[in-house]
């Protein structure tokens, strides 16, 4: 009984939410957790030329005001630090563990 009423107040909170708020909340709690991702960068004719870790972290990129992306993803990696890299060339997978 202690477990159903918290479940059953977090249902009607979300169920009285609009689907942009549900969206939002699910994307800070995924910005909180953060993830594991190898990420890798591409080349013209699709070889693979770098790939970088990221532990526990997110990849992220910048809007504008008006709601446009700035083109590249920026990140934390294990092997380098602070990498920036073209949304156009970059290839993000989930690393399972």
């Amino acid at each position: 009984m202690r477990l159903l009423i918290p479940f059953l107040l977090g249902t009607l909170l979300l169920a009285a939410c609009t689907e942009e708020e549900r969206n939002k909340l699910f994307k800070e709690a995924d910005n909180i957790l953060g993830k594991d991702l190898k990420v890798s960068y591409v080349a013209d004719n699709g070889q693979i030329v770098k790939t970088w870790t990221v532990r526990d972290s997110k990849v992220t990129t910048h809007k504008t005001p008006n709601g446009t992306v700035s083109g590249y993803y920026y990140f934390w990696s294990e092997e380098t630090g602070y990498v920036q890299i073209p949304i156009l060339r970059t290839i993000i997978e989930e690393i399972k563990k």
